[in-house]
């Protein structure tokens, strides 16, 4: 092929090749494909999950706080599902009973460390949580401030016949804030271990209002409604052994226990420095409907010692209608030894009721450290209410004329007037009055005319009256 021939043909090819390109161009199509055909998914314009969910409560802050709530209120409620379940278990295993009241006591605190008092209704069951507890029951279950004691988170204060009371003590970083709750133990025939009530300690503040008022509960009150004898026991020694003699004199009945008395029992726990001991300190020796004994147990350094406590139902409610404390009285003689003087601080009054006693050395009229412990307890009362106005007493044994022990006497009720003013009671407060050897306690002489130093001994006082 010579060169003219080559270009001809090249030429013809290159012109074919335009000629197919502009027909191309003129005669092609788009082809549209229908959206139903397509195996493509078409991209939606959603928005965030939570955007969405957030829009079917309103727009804004107002749809979001109620997407939170929900959420919140979902949770709560599965929590509140599983947490019923978990107590439903208990609650079986509740009902079978424990193998010691120990580990009923620690199911009991795990119960409370739900923090859920429905929770803690379903584990114990209704008939054992009276409704006149369920709210301030409520309020000590759901305080995040409170926590079960990481020292002594239980321990068992009380026994009787038929059962026995522990309490779950709840402690905070507060010092202030703390509570206690009483659980009632009984024993089934298996020797298991189950709760049989759950009940919360006196409100002292209602027991003086309800007091000062003189506005008695209605007869016609359910009794369970108020705190059982125990409980009333329980808050009555403590207030004995704390000095809190506002609280012990609420609980008492006025008209079977006098005011001399419960000071009485106060000065001796605080001579011989008891408190209520820790493990068990009450012993139920009598429990009837209406009426009940109670043990209350001490501790000391020199030893252990006890005194009764009687109740019985006044207008609905119990009361303290009896007080025995002759074993802390021997103790404390026993302590104070032989000596030339006597030691009771209490005598009964021959014109009926208590005085209360302090004794002195033979021709002395100086009050001893012993009267000074006593007599601050004495002020301490009297300092709670410029009302109140004491009379002492002043005695004399029999050796020495008339006029010696009417004047011996006089000094001794006078210097017990002295130390009274010097720990802040008001003059007015005290009345005084000297009665030589005119009102003898005990014989000053033997049968056969000998002296009688234990009698002298015991003629040798001063006798307060509190005239409340």
């Amino acid at each position: 092929m010579n060169k003219t021939t080559a270009l001809v043909f090249f030429g013809i090819i290159l012109l074919g090749l335009m000629i197919s390109l502009v027909t191309l161009n003129t005669c092609s199509k788009p082809v549209e494909l229908d959206e139903s055909a397509s195996n493509v998914p078409k991209p939606e314009a959603t928005e965030p999950r939570e955007k969405s969910e957030l829009s079917k409560g309103g727009t804004g802050e107002e749809a979001k706080s109620k997407a939170i709530a929900d959420l919140k209120a979902k949770e709560k409620s599965a929590e509140k599902e599983k947490g019923g379940m978990l107590a439903a278990e208990a609650r079986q295993k509740a009902d079978e009973g424990y193998d010691s009241p120990e580990a009923a006591m620690k199911a009991l605190g795990e119960v409370f460390a739900k923090r859920d008092f429905e929770v803690l209704v379903e584990f114990v069951g209704e008939k054992a949580l009276p409704k006149s507890i369920h709210q301030e029951l409520r309020e000590i279950v759901e305080n995040p401030q409170l926590s079960l004691s990481g020292g002594k988170p239980f321990s068992e204060i009380s026994k009787s016949a038929d059962s026995v009371r522990w309490v779950l003590n709840f402690e905070s970083d507060d010092s202030e804030l703390s509570a206690e709750v009483y659980a009632d133990l009984a024993e089934t025939e298996e020797r298991k271990t189950t709760i049989s009530g759950i009940s919360l300690p006196i409100d002292i503040a209602a027991i003086r209002n309800k007091r000062q008022a003189g506005t008695p509960r209605a007869a016609s009150a359910d009794p369970s409604d108020g705190p059982d004898a125990v409980a009333v026991a329980h808050a009555f020694s403590r207030a004995i052994v704390e000095r809190d003699f506002e609280t012990a004199r609420a609980l008492a009945d006025p008209e079977a226990v006098t005011d001399e008395r419960v000071a009485a029992l106060m000065i001796a726990i605080e001579e011989g420095k008891f408190q209520l001991k820790d493990d068990r300190p009450f012993v139920v020796t009598l429990s009837r409907e209406d009426i009940t004994w109670v043990l209350s147990r001490l501790q000391s350094e020199g030893g252990a010692s006890e005194f009764a406590v009687e109740l019985g139902q006044i207008d609905g409610d119990w009361k303290v209608n009896g007080l025995t404390f002759s074993k802390v009285l021997s103790a404390l003689a026993r302590a104070a030894g032989g000596g030339g003087v006597a030691y009771s601080p209490i005598v009964e009054d021959p014109e009926g009721g208590d005085s209360l006693v302090l004794y002195f050395e033979f021709d002395e009229a100086n009050v001893n450290s012993r009267g000074n412990r006593q007599l601050a307890i004495v002020a301490d009362i009297l300092s709670k209410g410029e009302g109140r106005v004491i009379r002492i007493n002043g005695h004399a044994d029999a050796l020495g004329s008339d006029d010696y022990n009417v004047n011996l006497s006089n000094q001794r009720a006078n210097s017990i007037r002295e130390a009274l003013i010097s720990m802040g009671v008001s003059p007015e407060q005290v009345v005084t009055e000297g009665f030589g050897s005119t009102k003898p306690r005990r014989p000053n002489f033997n049968p056969d005319g000998s002296d009688n130093p234990i009698g002298r001994s015991e003629n040798r006082r001063a006798e307060v009256y509190l005239d409340f």
